[in-house]
């Protein structure tokens, strides 16, 4: 199970540091530029995939940004660090066996490594309780 905390305990406990964490270049990896590809103009078929509306590498690093600016932070069963964002708009689609839409959430993924970051649409979350505060986090 996941835990969650809001943008200003995640930015206290020292989850996210939007003011000094410079925007990496998106596609600047191998990897990266696999991911972007494949969540803004995929050319295979996954079994899982979600797809940006907008396909623009502006848009895209925008959904990044603002990730980091408000969203809050998911700390998963492996420790991981995510991001979650709700857009308030439609973002794209997710597909994993049916199409799911519209979607308004935005996960940016290995966020702590500038090699691996990278972004795509979820469906809109559920709403949470931040761990650290107990505060509902505002999805």
């Amino acid at each position: 199970m996941s835990d969650y905390f809001c943008h200003a305990c995640a930015i206290k406990l020292g989850y996210v540091n939007p003011i000094s964490t410079p925007t990496p270049n998106l596609t600047g990896t191998n990897y990266q530029l696999a991911k972007f590809l494949k969540h803004t103009a995929p050319t295979g078929v996954h079994s899982i995939n979600s797809v940006f509306d907008n396909p623009a590498y502006s848009a895209y690093q925008n959904h990044v940004i603002s990730g980091q600016l408000s969203g809050c932070v998911e700390m998963d069963n492996n420790n991981r660090k995510n991001v979650i964002w709700y857009a308030g708009e439609q973002v794209g689609i997710t597909y994993s066996g049916s199409f799911n839409f519209p979607v308004s959430g935005v996960k940016i993924v290995l966020e702590g490594d500038q090699t691996k970051v990278h972004a795509f649409p979820v469906a809109h979350p559920q709403s949470m309780h931040c761990k650290n505060c107990g505060c509902l986090i505002p999805f």
